[in-house]
């Protein structure tokens, strides 16, 4: 191959540069890139822990009531391997520098960047049992995004630093239309690129535009669903009410239980004390049912004293089942959280043992890319392709709400 411009370094750089800006999810949660597979590379199937903070609860007077240190570590699995693939000819290789990045580099970091942006959204809004909002209408109300937020002071005690807010562009417009003194189009740094709310609006500090956005569709269901049984705790909730023949719930439908005095509330996790809100909860694996009755894989858990407590009191027997959404229906879920909530995970992948490969590490965009490119010497092509991988994990499913549309 003679002389060329495209060096596979340069490239791989200039991916990553093109990446970080092209995503609107990805710039909002943390990243992770992982340290142990430096030398020897990885594959799809390895993981990288994270580990959470103590939580602790206070105690008075002047003895000493030393509490148990829980070590709670993460494991979050590589789950993609992402790839775009090119090949050129030897005279194509002498391209310039501008005519490789509007050719070949911008497109595939940018398909890069929105695969993995995707990858995120569609699967960790699941497990976000906080919500607010009615699913199928799309909210014009300044309230269903204050509420949002304030889910996570109230009951979570975010703090209110690195919290984004991540809608499609249907939402954004509905929203920034409701709110036309709040634009600012003297600023394009921290406002949405198409005009929209500025940042801090609403309570939140960053306001992204992600078509991303993922629609859900709740489960089909009928009848009056109850609690079946009084004092229930833990990560399964047994039901019965459901009208016989098929219902389902699936997997990220929400649902609170009870309503008025026998509403299960949610506690703030730094008091442990009533938050005067009902508790929402998410459906953690699909399940169907012909019998009326179902016993429910749910998030939070129901804990109801100790340093991990969740809720106020066990439900009542008896206690309604109030399902979010209507039966069947299907809702674009916006995403409202902090930085820390979710965390993005990467590795080095193992270096192949012929043709010529670079591979470059950017710690602040939790990208670790290899460039790999060979030479078929018959047809004077030379293949390349850019292969990523990564994985998500939900770390504090509270640490984020839901924006039913």
């Amino acid at each position: 191959m003679p002389a060329t411009l495209i060096d596979p370094l340069w490239i791989a750089r200039d991916v990553q540069r093109v990446a970080k800006n092209e995503t609107r999810f990805l710039k909002g949660v943390q990243k992770k890139l992982s340290d142990e597979f430096i030398v020897e590379g990885t594959k799809v199937g390895g993981t990288v822990g994270v580990r959470l903070p103590q939580r602790f609860v206070t105690t008075k007077g002047q003895a000493l009531q030393q509490q148990n240190i829980t070590n709670q570590v993460v494991y979050v699995t590589i789950t993609d391997q992402a790839n775009v693939a090119w090949g050129w000819s030897s005279s194509q290789g002498t391209l310039s520098i501008q005519d490789t990045r509007e050719r070949f580099v911008t497109p595939a970091a940018t398909q890069l960047a929105n695969t993995a942006d995707k990858d995120g959204l569609s699967r960790l809004y699941q497990d976000v049992y906080f919500s607010a909002g009615t699913p199928g209408t799309t909210p014009t109300a300044n309230t269903v995004y204050y509420g949002a937020a304030d889910l996570l002071s109230q009951v979570a005690a975010v703090p209110r630093d690195s919290r984004t807010m991540v809608v499609n562009s249907v939402m954004g417009t509905a929203i920034a239309n409701s709110n036309l003194s709040l634009f600012n189009l003297g600023s394009s740094k921290n406002i949405l690129e198409e005009g929209m709310l500025a940042d801090g609006a609403l309570k939140w500090k960053q306001w992204w535009e992600d078509n991303n956005v993922f629609p859900h569709t709740y489960g089909t269901y009928a009848g009056t669903p109850l609690v079946n049984g009084s004092l229930q705790t833990g990560s399964t909730l047994t039901t019965d009410g459901w009208s016989s023949g098929a219902s389902t719930l699936n997997k990220g439908d929400t649902f609170t239980i009870g309503s008025g005095a026998t509403a299960v509330k949610g506690v703030n996790v730094q008091s442990y004390q009533d938050a005067g809100i009902p508790q929402e909860f998410v459906v953690t694996q699909t399940i169907s049912d012909t019998t009326g009755a179902m016993i429910i894989s749910i998030s939070p858990p129901i804990i109801t004293s100790g340093p991990f407590q969740t809720v106020a009191a066990s439900p009542a027997d008896n206690a309604t089942i109030n399902v979010r959404g209507s039966s069947g229906v299907t809702s674009m879920q916006g995403l409202g959280f902090h930085k820390d909530a979710f965390v993005m995970a990467s590795a080095d992948l193992i270096m192949p043992n012929q043709g010529k490969a670079e591979r470059v590490r950017a710690p602040g965009a939790g990208m670790s890319l290899r460039y790999w490119e060979g030479s078929d010497i018959m047809t004077d092509q030379h293949p390349s392709r850019l292969d990523w991988i990564y994985g998500f994990r939900t770390i504090r499913a509270d640490w984020a709400s839901r924006i039913q549309a």
